[in-house]
């Protein structure tokens, strides 16, 4: 089935580290630990054909690590995009995603361009005959990015412009595979009112399809962001988080819509937050599924004091420097109930053996 990053298909090796949420009468849950207590925001990961996974985060040009299991021990390794694009400016690329199209490595990535404040941002592809990179830029313009931005003109311009949206460019790039063959890109419209679009790409994934340009598939008057999608019987499924990422209240929900490209009669649920799960922040989710079914999601969750153990508090966690906070990586085994994704377990990091 697709998910995020194409069809990943695996035979999960779930039987060491699971964490059930099963607990004695009276008792508290047991706090999920992170399978990778390093600041790696916005996880994307990948299954490779070979065995093992492969996460890419947030940061410059693209930090990664690799494990031969989910739950690891992880590797952590350095920044696999080569150098940014002609239409790029200097700044660190965030929330990629990474899909095997073709028998390619594909990266969608969002990284800073002029005319659109300190932040704006516009997502390009980069190709890859390696999980593990390096990957290289495609084309000499943006894949996706606002007509306004000083850029040369991207595939999807967003034409016409909405006044409604503030110019704050696009990011949170996220690959879709219809169960027809069909590959899409989603994306955020940055900033507030936050909206989710869909695009059609080429065949091979490294472009718009010509003729094309991106549909609206909703919009909120908060953050939503980090869009993945995924199809089951009951509908398509959309992960999404919400809220202040900076803040424990930061948060996933789900929504399922029985069409595509209308999402107006979507229904929803909160899938993972700080009451659910005793995590700080659990956002950024990502998607691997298995061939008999089993469902991973990999997510982020700020710690502190460089324990395993969530934030606490108020506040926003990136301004406390002496909490030494940071953005590990959670691994959480998902079930469907009439289409609808739960939370039935957690990933506990293991350790390193010894030689």
């Amino acid at each position: 089935m697709p998910t995020r990053g194409a069809a990943r298909l695996l035979v999960l090796l779930l039987t060491a580290g699971l964490l059930h949420l099963a607990a004695p009468a009276g008792a508290e849950p047991p706090v999920p630990r992170p399978v990778l207590d390093v600041d790696f925001p916005d996880p994307a990961v990948v299954a490779t054909p070979g065995g093992g996974f492969v996460a890419y985060a947030t940061g410059d040009r693209v930090p990664h690590a690799w494990s031969r299991d989910a739950d690891g021990p992880w590797r952590r390794g350095g920044s696999l995009l080569t150098h940014r694009p002609t239409w790029s400016r200097e700044g660190g690329v965030w929330a990629v995603d990474v899909a095997r199209v073709r028998g390619r490595w594909l990266l969608y990535y969002a990284t800073p361009v002029k005319g659109m404040g300190e932040h704006g941002r516009c997502i390009g592809v980069a190709r890859s005959a390696s999980a593990r990179g390096p990957f290289r830029p495609v084309g000499s313009a943006p894949l996706v990015c606002p007509s306004y931005a000083d850029t040369p003109t991207a595939q999807d311009p967003l034409l016409p412009r909405d006044p409604t949206l503030p110019r704050a460019g696009v990011i949170d790039p996220s690959f879709f595979r219809d169960a027809d063959g069909t590959p899409y890109l989603l994306y955020k419209t940055d900033r507030r009112p936050s909206t989710v679009r869909i695009v059609t790409l080429t065949p091979d994934g490294q472009a718009v399809a010509t003729g094309t340009t991106s549909v609206e598939l909703f919009r909120s008057d908060g953050v939503v962001e980090n869009p993945v999608l995924t199809q089951r019987p009951e509908g398509y499924v959309m992960l999404a988080s919400e809220g202040d990422w900076t803040r424990c209240g930061y948060r996933t929900r789900w929504l399922r819509s029985l069409t595509l490209l209308d999402w107006s009669a979507a229904e929803g649920g909160m899938l993972l937050d700080q009451d659910l799960t005793g995590l700080c922040g659990p956002g950024g989710a990502d998607l691997v599924e298995g061939r008999d079914g089993e469902v991973l999601a990999f997510l982020h969750g700020w710690t502190c004091r460089d324990t395993l153990l969530p934030c606490r508090g108020t506040g926003k966690w990136d301004h406390k420097p002496r909490q030494r906070g940071k953005r590990a990586m959670y691994a959480a085994r998902l079930g469907w109930e009439g289409g609808v994704p739960q939370v039935t377990g957690w990933l506990g990091p293991r350790r390193p053996s010894r030689s």
